[in-house]
């Protein structure tokens, strides 16, 4: 290394030397079998490879990394036009949902034209009553009072219990204080239904005692009745899941599935006008 530092001025001159003289052959044609042509093809065309290589090779890597810049900022593009696609197909997809809601509304409203309904929106829940107690986003200001009913989509949601000027808490037919009167569509049998906590957890009711001599069956449909004071007749509660008798062999009870989806509704049609003469101690029991 020392003798290279000590002439590295001698090997820069040479190497110039035959840089030209190769320009000079090569510009001057000399014969490949001459003296000065044998030289250059011994000396000068080797290293006339290995700088083409060089070049290549380097030209080849500017390649690349121009490439590899090129599939970066079209993988951004495609990232930004991902997230702007997602972001449409959920505003789409809400979209739907509201729209789908609305319609489920638009036909409850229409299912019972002789009451006089209005809607409201959810705006909580009572978290240590899942899929009962529910607060909506109208009260004393709008009309709404106590023991009014509501209704979802499908049928029957449940009771106004408490109002306040802006807003009301909703009792649904889930909530084991709740209780009404109701008939069997197909056999005009009366019974009364009963939220039930533990059937709660499975979005299912309970009609507890039937006479035996009853028809219930799997399929029937359970709307209100007016033997009940609180209720408005005909307005659609669920349909019977299973029948199973009861220990004292005398009676019956049924599984009903509410047709009110009470687990995906946000919007709800408060019925403004209360039926008989009931009280709050006819509808529910107390806690």
């Amino acid at each position: 290394m020392d003798f290279l530092h000590r002439h590295k001025r001698l090997f820069l001159a040479s190497g110039i030397i035959i840089c030209f003289a190769a320009i000079i052959i090569t510009i001057t044609g000399v014969a490949p079998t001459s003296f000065l042509g044998r030289v250059f093809g011994h000396v000068v065309v080797p290293m006339q490879r290995a700088a083409s290589s060089a070049t290549t090779w380097v030209g080849g890597r500017f390649s690349i990394l121009a490439r590899s810049a090129d599939i970066l900022a079209e993988n951004e593009a495609l990232r930004e036009e991902n997230t702007r696609l997602l972001n449409e197909n959920n505003r789409l997809r809400l979209q739907e949902e509201d729209n789908i809601a609305l319609s489920a509304m638009l036909e409850m409203y229409q299912r019972y034209p002789e009451l006089h309904k209005v809607g409201a929106r959810m705006i909580g829940q009572n978290p240590n009553h899942w899929q009962a107690r529910f607060t909506i986003d109208i009260g004393e200001n709008q009309g709404v009072k106590p023991n009014m009913i509501v209704l979802g989509d499908g049928g029957l949601f449940g009771v106004i219990r408490q109002t306040g000027a802006n807003h009301s808490q909703v009792v649904s037919i889930m909530d084991n204080s709740f209780a009404a009167a109701v008939r069997n569509t197909r056999t005009e049998d009366i019974a009364t239904i009963w939220g039930d906590l533990e059937l709660s957890q499975d979005g299912l009711m309970i009609i507890p005692r039937i006479d035996s001599a009853a028809s219930f069956m799997v399929g029937d449909e359970i709307q209100t009745s007016d033997h009940g004071a609180f209720f408005p007749p005909g307005v659609h509660v669920g349909y019977v899941v299973s029948v199973h008798p009861n220990p004292d062999g005398h009676t019956q009870h049924a599984i009903v599935e509410p047709t009110a989806n009470l687990g995906r509704l946000d919007t709800v049609l408060v019925v403004m006008e209360l039926f008989g003469d009931a009280t709050e101690a006819d509808v529910f029991d107390e806690d």
